[in-house]
């Protein structure tokens, strides 16, 4: 693993918690202050804890996700280059990132498109009808890797499972991963 400035880390750290839900709405508090007794029980109950890290800072789980985090950030591209990429005005991008027929990822002000959702100069097909029912609030990791990971539910003949990436760049319908995005949580 690379080692990473621990300013780099903190900063990197900071907006990867301002990029998530983990801040009770409305209270500002953290989420583990705001569960109830009986909820951090459960938490506990099932093994995980919500102390801070406390191991090998290279064994940090949070540590992987903030390098994670990065590397979507820096392979993503700005509403410029996704304008260049598809031959459009950059007016255009933001449109379909408000009507949410594109994925974007807020950053320092601007917006980053995953490059997951492009292939060869075009927008990977049914993306606008999974973007409608896939959850808003949920993690630009969680997305990617909901993205690009092979899903069970999403065989072909002869083939093992696929993405939903892949599901879609074959041609396969899309109401089956339109109806994976609804059930996602």
């Amino acid at each position: 693993m690379v080692e990473v400035p621990a300013a780099l880390y903190a900063q990197s750290r900071r907006r990867l918690l301002e990029n998530e839900p983990l801040r009770d709405q409305g209270r500002g508090q953290s989420v583990a202050s705001a569960l109830t007794a009986g909820e951090a029980a459960a938490v506990h109950a099932v093994g995980l804890s919500m102390a801070p890290w406390s191991g090998d800072a290279a064994q940090d789980p949070l540590m992987h996700s903030i390098v994670d985090y990065m590397a979507l950030l820096e392979t993503s591209l700005s509403t410029a280059e996704a304008a260049d990429l598809l031959k459009v005005d950059v007016s255009r991008i933001r449109q379909r990132l408000r009507e949410r027929s594109l994925y974007g990822i807020e950053y320092d002000g601007e917006r980053r498109l995953p490059r997951f959702q492009f292939e060869r100069e075009q927008v990977l097909p049914g993306l606008r009808e999974v973007m409608a029912v896939l959850p808003e609030a949920l993690n630009p990791l969680d997305v990617a890797e909901w993205f690009l990971s092979p899903n069970p539910d999403l065989e072909i003949r002869g083939v093992a499972a696929v993405s939903p990436r892949e599901w879609l760049l074959r041609g396969e319908p899309i109401a089956a991963v339109v109806a994976l995005a609804h059930g996602f949580e």
